[in-house]
């Protein structure tokens, strides 16, 4: 009888008035509009209680879409959650919030019981602890960055930011599932789109257009996560376009950033990377591939770094990233300064290292109006098995002969078109440098510094007869086989000092 009497009120219940109001909420189709909920596309009301309103209801009645239409709606902070999918159709906008008032700090603390962001972390999008969103459409997302920002400029290229700023434009942490598509993501005020302790992200389709002199405006940051692939995207600004890092300390628990798959984008910086792995934190980076990417207008092609770096807090590193499984395959850049950039260093010079460098491939890369490259380690532990494949160089800058050359290696220039230094393992097949329409000094195509168990083949030089080189290849310290080349054949193929073993075979 009491049993019967459970299951009696229970269908009454179902019945109420209160239960079918509730039902009554939610579409058909499961999607809210945010017009129903008060917000109004005109470009000029602050919009962010009636948003995130409908994310709040589309969120605690099981999931589903939240909607907007054409207009333009500014807003301050929203807090993504559970199960939402954030859609735009094409004409939709919205547009960040010049007021800081309109702004929320983000209170994250991390597994040390420590703000993730300092104190006064803010962003247009939030999420934290969320599972399965999205924000996808046609839509635009604008950040108004450079009301952000000081006509001011920080350095020759990039202006300085005001005493206030959003840190970003989109930031997800400790999320899974996410899914972002389609999207144009325009002028942000500090990061664009970042990732942090999150896994299973899918990118796609993403544009990406920040100002070329914005401080700190990076594309996609991805930073301790894993399984993400980034496919289709177009991205252009004022830092890297993709960085790949693994700043556990924000987390507070060392955690990887690893299995990351990046595809089909086109990629700019000029005052930054195109491609960054690494630099940023402790944790260790692995896994990553790259493949199918067109590079233009950066300073930085591909940048991979591995480094015990001098930062200010709360950015302090204590060991360094160590970074290892990383492959970049068909890949054309025009108008790079340094193409190709693996570095391994340690700044604190107090402090124990525990940095490193291993099993690196790049393959089918071409470059055609760039600088020099450099591979190498600037202290005493070595980078490890890197692997060069189909590599073809057109190298048109130029030093004068006075050229004052040095090496502490940021922001530093060699007269090679590729410097190694420091690498056990370095194999390389089928490099061509092309000299053709470089009119000035260059010392060596490429130079082999303290490097052993390196293995040369099908190496070309074109054009060198015409700029004053001393020759194609130079060594110090160093042990290198050279393969498909008689040394009779040209005086000028190679200078080494008595410090290092050449083997030359047919």
């Amino acid at each position: 009888m009491k049993f019967l009497t459970i299951i009696v009120s229970f269908i009454l219940c179902l019945c109420s008035p209160y239960a079918k109001a509730r039902n009554a909420m939610i579409p058909k189709d499961r999607i809210w509009y945010v017009t129903d909920f008060g917000a109004k596309g005109d470009g000029k009301t602050i919009n962010t209680s009636s948003i995130q309103h409908a994310i709040d209801v589309c969120h605690q009645s099981g999931g589903g879409t939240v909607k907007m239409t054409q207009g333009t709606y500014i807003s301050g902070t929203l807090f993504l959650k559970d199960g939402v999918q954030l859609y735009l159709d094409v004409n939709a906008k919205i547009g960040g919030s010049e007021n800081q008032r309109d702004y929320q700090t983000v209170k994250g603390l991390n597994a040390k019981k420590e703000f993730m962001f300092g104190k006064n972390g803010t962003f247009l999008i939030y999420a934290e602890n969320a599972k399965h969103i999205s924000i996808q459409g046609n839509g635009e997302i604008n950040g108004n960055g450079d009301q952000f920002w000081q006509k001011e400029m920080l350095s020759d290229y990039v202006r300085k930011p005001k005493e206030w700023r959003p840190n970003g434009l989109i930031c997800f942490v400790n999320c899974q599932f996410i899914n972002i598509g389609d999207i144009f993501l325009v002028n942000s005020p500090c990061y664009t789109l970042w990732t942090l302790g999150c896994n299973d992200v899918k990118m796609n389709g993403i544009t990406i257009r920040n100002a070329v002199d914005g401080p700190n405006t990076d594309g996609i940051d991805v930073d301790c996560c894993l399984r993400v692939s980034i496919t289709n995207c177009n991205i252009e600004g004022g830092d890297d376009a993709i960085a790949i890092k693994s700043d556990g300390g924000k987390l507070g628990e060392d955690r990887p950033c690893e299995n990351v798959v990046v595809s089909n984008c086109i990629l700019s910086s000029p005052p930054a990377c195109a491609v960054r792995v690494g630099y940023e934190g402790d944790s260790p980076i692995k896994n990553c591939t790259f493949s199918n990417l067109a590079i233009y207008k950066s300073h930085h092609g591909i940048d991979v770094v591995s480094v015990l770096a001098k930062r200010d807090p709360p950015f302090q590193m204590l060991k360094g990233t160590r970074i290892e499984g990383i492959q970049f395959d068909d890949v054309i850049m025009d108008d790079v300064i340094q193409p190709i950039y693996l570095w391994m260093g340690n700044e604190q010079k107090d402090m124990e290292s525990s940095v490193s460098m291993k099993n690196i491939r790049i393959s089918n890369l071409t470059a055609t109006n760039s600088g020099d490259s450099f591979i190498g380690s600037s202290f005493e532990k070595n980078i490890e098995n890197i692997n060069l494949s189909n590599i073809h160089i057109e190298s048109i800058k130029s030093f004068p002969e006075s050229t004052n050359f040095y090496n502490n290696v940021w922001g530093s220039e060699y007269p090679y078109t590729f410097y190694f230094k420091n690498i056990s393992g370095l194999h390389i097949n089928e490099l061509c440098v092309d000299f053709s329409d470089s009119v000035e000094y260059w010392k060596h195509a490429v130079y082999f510094e303290k490097s052993k168990d390196v293995f040369l083949s099908n190496f070309s030089v074109k054009g060198y007869e015409k700029i004053k080189l001393i020759s194609q290849i130079g060594v110090s310290n160093s042990s290198i086989q050279i393969h498909g080349f008689t040394k009779e054949e040209d005086p000028k193929f190679i200078f080494a000092d008595k410090n290092s073993q050449i083997i030359i075979k047919d």
